[in-house]
């Protein structure tokens, strides 16, 4: 007798279909979404790490910044007061550095080639004012106002600054007396 195969015979209104194929994807789908997860996770772990070691580095560079501040600040209020304590003496020792130092050879050489020939000076009262400057007063005689415009020209050229003449008067010779102030900048 012959063996007969079987057949099955499914008359279901949904019939099966092949299971092994949407094993296989949702298997793959699965897997899929698995590395995924894992993937991101692990990306999101190691960033939230390297953000908490910027906060902590942006935390200590803060204080840094805030313990320089207040340093400056207590190192500015210390040069304040030195300046403060020790500015009268510094002030002191720098008029008499300039008073030393400044060149009287220099002045007059210079006043005295501004002088013309026919003129000359009758007194002369040198001060050193603040701005290292030298403040001079003098009283020339000049047998001309055209001698004493060319004396004023004369000082311009040899840079004496701030050049008036205050006051001009006529001696009992007929000479032209003019008190003059200027200015010399000594070099250094």
């Amino acid at each position: 007798m012959r063996k007969q195969k079987r057949v099955h015979l499914n008359l279901a209104t949904h019939p099966l279909k092949n299971r092994r194929f949407f094993f296989l994807l949702s298997g793959v789908l699965t897997t899929l979404v698995l590395m995924i997860s894992f993937a991101g996770g692990w990306t999101f772990w190691k960033y939230s790490n390297k953000n908490k070691n910027f906060r902590n580095n942006n935390a200590q560079i803060e204080e840094m910044i805030n313990d320089a501040k207040r340093k400056e600040l207590r190192f500015s209020t210390q040069i304040e007061d030195a300046s403060q304590k020790y500015q009268k003496k510094v002030d002191l020792l720098n008029s008499l550095i300039l008073r030393k130092s400044f060149s009287w050879v220099e002045f007059f050489s210079a006043l005295e080639e501004s002088l013309p020939a026919s003129c000359y000076i009758e007194s002369l009262a040198p001060t050193l004012n603040e701005n290292n400057q030298m403040e001079v007063r003098l009283k020339i005689v000049a047998p001309s106002l055209d001698e004493l415009l060319k004396l004023n020209q004369n000082l311009y050229e040899k840079d004496f600054s701030g050049i008036r003449i205050i006051s001009e008067t006529i001696n009992e010779a007929g000479l032209l007396t003019a008190e003059i102030t200027l200015f010399y900048e000594r070099t250094f």
